[in-house]
């Protein structure tokens, strides 16, 4: 039972727990800095491609992408791109804990584990929040949208990084319990990335790879950001592509795979502890 109490001790630990990540992820200055480079290179290519098909033919479009707004869509991937590092920092994290066998005194702490599920994702977010921010103002001062999107927007991707926070646990887990367990995953993450549409659209694949798309939660997250931006640009163009699968599957997946995450993560570290070293 949530008592007033609880609350506040919740909530200083989850403070505790961000400022001692933030700062120990400081520490790795080069390495911090690395990371912010890899969404410039995963972005480039379809950033080169587009600019030549709409230069070519001006009136070329898939879906809603078009010459008009396929920067547009490009700039959210940027965004996109570093909220996604968040998995694999939670990865990196854990694995540095294990290896100095600082990880037990973490785990022995009582701590929630939703504390410790927000508590690394808010300081990720920090830690993200200047190269996330700088392409955030560089799309709005290309596309200005109203405030009352612009919130909704900043809404979503929130709901975005709760889902990668999610997944970092979940990864998190393998890496302290079942090490070995973990590179089957990353190829589905792979695969959970590859098919989300974030630097392409739906429309330029074949039709079969289109419907497994369509089963990718993240792929919805993405779309509906994009939905949401056009809105205050071209409201009848983006209205005819949102439906109500994006808002059912959004929402279930903010609310659902944290609660999931966390009780993988309760069951995994009670049956196997930790191991791998």
């Amino acid at each position: 039972m949530l008592t007033r109490k609880s609350i506040r001790r919740n909530v200083t630990q989850t403070v505790a727990l961000i400022e001692r990540n933030v700062f120990f992820e400081l520490r790795f200055k080069l390495v911090l800095f690395t990371s912010f480079l890899n969404p410039f290179i995963q972005i480039a290519m379809p950033l080169i491609i587009f600019g030549a098909i709409f230069s070519i033919s001006g009136d070329y479009s898939f879906g809603y992408w078009s010459g008009e707004t396929y920067l547009l869509f490009l700039l959210i991937a940027f965004c996109t791109q570093f909220l996604r590092r968040i998995v694999e920092n939670f990865r990196q994290l854990f694995f540095r804990e294990k290896f100095w066998k600082t990880l037990q005194a973490l785990m022995v702490a009582p701590i929630n584990r939703y504390v410790l599920l927000f508590g690394i994702l808010i300081s990720e977010m920090i830690l993200l929040s200047i190269p996330f921010t700088f392409f955030l103002v560089l799309t709005i001062f290309i596309f200005p949208i109203p405030i009352l999107n612009l919130l909704i927007v900043l809404g979503l991707f929130f709901c975005l990084a709760i889902f990668f926070g999610s997944l970092g646990l979940i990864v998190a887990v393998l890496i302290v319990t079942r090490e070995g367990t973990y590179r089957i995953v990353k190829i589905g993450l792979t695969f959970l990335y590859w098919l989300s549409c974030v630097s392409y659209p739906l429309q330029i694949f074949p039709e079969i790879v289109q419907s497994v798309i369509l089963l990718n939660p993240l792929y919805y997250f993405i779309d509906l950001i994009r939905i949401i931006w056009l809105m205050g640009i071209d409201y009848n163009l983006a209205i005819s592509y949102l439906s109500p699968l994006h808002i059912i599957m959004v929402s279930f997946f903010t609310i659902l795979l944290p609660i999931f995450s966390v009780v993988l993560f309760n069951v995994f570290y009670k049956k196997y502890g930790i191991t791998g070293y």
